[in-house]
């Protein structure tokens, strides 16, 4: 029995070696398009209209590309603020930003920390409650892959491994959006929202080529 353990973990051994041999061969897919800028600026009743972060942020988060937009719903007001960072595989495809990090040292407590889910059959999302004095906000992030809507790092590191040695690639998107929790029907209103705003980043996910 402990024979043929050993072979079978020389063999994964060998596998893995011949893996990580074959894929650091291959040359690197480069982004060669764009495409999250052709958003839509109209969601549903939303309009969206675009906001700059300061410089070194925009450093910080080194991006391939990235949308950071203010829709505001013409009926009811609702405020609701998007970011999307995408990262391209030659940046290992996500953002070590984390919403759990980044709201505690902007001065934003965490009241809960839960998820939820937007779309049936297309995985949960995180869900954060975040306070700041007398503000309030109900956030949602995930990380998105095309279609695929992963809810954890850990899940986002599986599948990217999995399209490294499928696709030769691990590209991936950060998103984010969020609205003011004291508005009366704002958790249905980011769901609705999120629904519409999932499958319009698969449509205008950014191509990425071996050059």
């Amino acid at each position: 029995m402990n024979r043929n353990r050993f072979f079978v973990s020389l063999i994964a051994l060998f596998l893995t070696l011949g893996s990580v041999i074959y894929l650091s061969g291959r040359p690197l897919p480069e982004v060669v398009e764009k495409r999250l800028d052709n958003l839509p600026y109209t969601i549903g009743p939303w309009e969206g209209k675009d906001f700059s972060f300061d410089k070194l942020i925009i450093d910080e988060l080194a991006t391939d590309d990235r949308v950071a937009r203010n829709y505001i719903d013409r009926n009811n007001n609702y405020i609701i603020t998007l970011y999307i960072g995408y990262y391209g595989t030659k940046k290992g495809g996500r953002t070590g930003h984390n919403p759990n990090s980044c709201y505690p040292s902007s001065g934003w407590n965490i009241i809960s920390d839960t998820s939820t889910n937007v779309n049936e059959g297309h995985g949960s999302v995180n869900r954060l409650l975040v306070k700041k004095g007398d503000t309030s906000q109900i956030v949602y992030h995930w990380y998105q892959d095309g279609d695929k809507i992963i809810q954890s790092g850990i899940e986002q590191n599986i599948n990217r491994f999995i399209n490294k040695v499928r696709l030769n690639r691990d590209d991936g998107a950060f998103v984010r959006i969020s609205i003011d929790g004291r508005s009366e029907g704002a958790e249905e209103t980011l769901i609705q929202f999120g629904r519409l705003l999932m499958p319009l980043i698969a449509e205008n996910w950014p191509v990425e080529k071996e050059i």
